[in-house]
């Protein structure tokens, strides 16, 4: 299991501490989460979604989105346990 630390606020987790099953699951959150916000474009200079902008360029496969997603938004995943899990 996992927790996002966002690496703008020292010591702040996304949603104050949400437990992801899975890593698919923390990328399909940061999708819409910065999706909002996002600003890239594809090759012909248009503004495109993430999903978009990804296939526009090339970001193939979950492990590359994910990275791309986690230095975009400046976060961190954090592999928890029920014995190092924060209370």
């Amino acid at each position: 299991m996992y927790q996002l630390r966002d690496c703008q606020f020292p010591c702040r987790l996304y949603a104050d501490g949400h437990i992801f099953k899975n890593k698919k699951e923390i990328l399909e959150t940061l999708i819409a989460y910065h999706d909002v916000d996002f600003t890239g474009v594809d090759k012909n200079d248009d503004e495109v979604s993430i999903k978009e902008y990804f296939q526009a360029w090339g970001i193939n496969g979950f492990k590359n989105q994910l990275n791309y997603l986690l230095d975009y938004g400046e976060w961190e995943i954090i592999e928890v346990n029920f014995k190092n899990r924060r209370h």
